[in-house]
This record gives structure tokens, sequence and C-alpha cells, in this order.
């Protein structure tokens, strides 16, 4: 027969044991509360996103084509005394292709190198009135014609640019400013005038026409200087590829020449310093190399 105190010490040792459980639970549902991150899922990040880490860098590298619309800014003049104002128009059009560099050092930020031929071709036309000598028969009489002038201008550089870049963390756009410098490889306008009255044409021997070349004209092109700003896009096409498109306006800090020489003669621009305003459109494979 079990006696008193055995009972007593048998109730004494469950209840220990239940108390010493109860701790152990508690203590582990207590630490799954002091550190969850061991416990909890990770949240899941937008897939296709670049994640930088504050010690991880990238190099990107991409390869663009596109178009420049140039405006005039101020004037140029040939022999004729003809002043070509400059002016928002869509003939002004030119050629862009080039290759850029991307050093991605921050999440936010990164440093742009780009190289480029860059075609700031413009065209400025307008219409005067000039008194006319015109032959008729024998007779000579002066009459008021009017006439085309049009000069087209050859200008290109090569053109490198240095940029500093802000990109939000996780977004693929980015904005970005910097100086351009442009180095001059063509430098030539050529003015034609076209007679705008009907039934007067240009009479040489034995050809009529309404339409000829003045003058091919030179200019000792100046190195460029411009302040550019832009916006950027990558889209991802697959793992480490983007296509890219950019928009760029590069605002001219120096002027194109300040003289232009057409057939020996040498004409001073002006007070009117020449430059030429640019809006780049392109778009570009860029590539992630490291």
């Amino acid at each position: 027969m079990m006696t008193v105190s055995t009972r007593f010490s048998c109730m004494i040792t469950l209840l220990l044991v239940l108390c010493a459980g109860g701790s152990a639970q508690w203590r582990a549902v207590d630490a799954s509360r002091s550190f969850p991150d061991k416990y909890e899922a990770l949240p899941v990040l937008p897939g296709g996103e670049n994640v930088f880490s504050p010690e991880v860098s990238s190099i990107f590298v991409s390869g663009y084509i596109g178009v420049n619309h140039n405006t005039n800014m101020g004037s140029f003049r040939t022999d004729c005394d003809c002043n070509f104002e400059g002016a928002f128009n869509l003939k002004n059009i030119g050629a862009l292709i080039g290759v850029d560099a991307t050093y991605q050092f921050h999440p936010n930020w990164a440093v742009m190198a780009k190289v480029s031929y860059d075609n700031k071709h413009t065209k400025e036309a307008y219409t005067r009135v000039i008194a006319t000598p015109i032959k008729l028969g024998n007779i000579v009489r002066i009459h008021d014609i009017e006439y085309e002038e049009s000069g087209s201008v050859s200008l290109a550089y090569v053109s490198m640019g240095v940029f500093g870049r802000w990109q939000p963390r996780l977004e693929r756009w980015y904005v970005f400013a910097g100086p351009s410098v442009g180095l001059p490889i063509s430098n030539r306008i050529r003015h034609d005038q076209a007679i705008v009255t009907p039934e007067v044409t240009y009479q040489e021997i034995g050809i009529s026409e309404r339409k000829r070349e003045v003058s091919t004209a030179t200019f000792e092109s100046e190195m460029r200087l411009e302040a550019m700003v832009g916006f950027g896009y990558d889209y991802i096409v697959r793992p480490r590829w983007f296509v890219n498109p950019e928009i760029r306006v590069g605002y001219p800090v120096t002027k194109i020449t300040n003289t232009v020489t057409d057939r020996g003669k040498t004409i001073d621009i002006g007070e009117k310093n020449w430059k030429v305003l640019s809006v780049q459109f392109s778009i570009g494979l860029k590539y992630e190399a490291f």
C-alpha cells in the first residue's frame, strides 16, 4: 500500500515536469516573437529589377542611332548679303550614331560617357523682292522679282560628353545632365536661289532655269561646347540586355563661327552669334557587361 508521503512525492514530481514543459514552450514562442526574420518568409521583390547592395557596382555598354532636330539661333550670311534667320524647321534634321558606357556605383547614381557622330545639318529659306533687269526681245526693263533664298548648312561633329545620371531605386527610367564637346568635321554652306515670280527664268547660254546655285561657302567652325540634359528608359528584353530609348536637349554655349568665306570674300557674321540648338532622339541596345 502506497503511503501518504509517497503519493505526495509523486504529485510534486508530476507538477514539476508539467511546469518545466510549459516553461520550455513559452521560451520557444517568445523567441519566435523576438526574432521574426528567422520564422517569416522574406518579401518577394518585383521581377526583373536590379537590386544593388552598397558594395555592388555595374558597367553597361551600348550602341545607339538616332536623329537631331536642329534650330539656328542667331543668323548666318553669304556673299549676296542674305541673312538666314534661325527657326524651328522640320527640314533641319541630321543623323546621330554613337556608343556609350555607364558605370553605376550606387543604386541611384551613375556616370555616363558618350561618343557620337553628330550631324547638325540645317536648312533655312526665305523670300525677298529684288529690282531685277528683265530682257524682253531687244528691250531691257527693271521689274520687281520675287526670289527664294535657301542656305543649306553641312555641319557635323565628333561629340564627346560626360554626364551624371540619377535613377530611382527599382525603376527603369533615369535622367542625366552634363557637358558635351564637339570637334568639327564638316563646315560648308550651299546657297541656292530660285525665282518665285511666274513666267520669269534665268537665261544662260541656251539654258532656261528657275533655280540656280549661287555659291558654296566655307567657314572655320570652332570647337563646340553645349550643356545637355536628357531622359532615358531601360526596357528589359532578356537578362543583361536592354532596349534603351533616350531624348536629349543640347543648349549651345559656344557659337558656330565668326566669319564665312564665300568666293574668296570674308563675311563677318555680325553681332548676332550663330549657334545651333539640338534636340536628339535615339534608340540603343544596352548590355550589362560587368
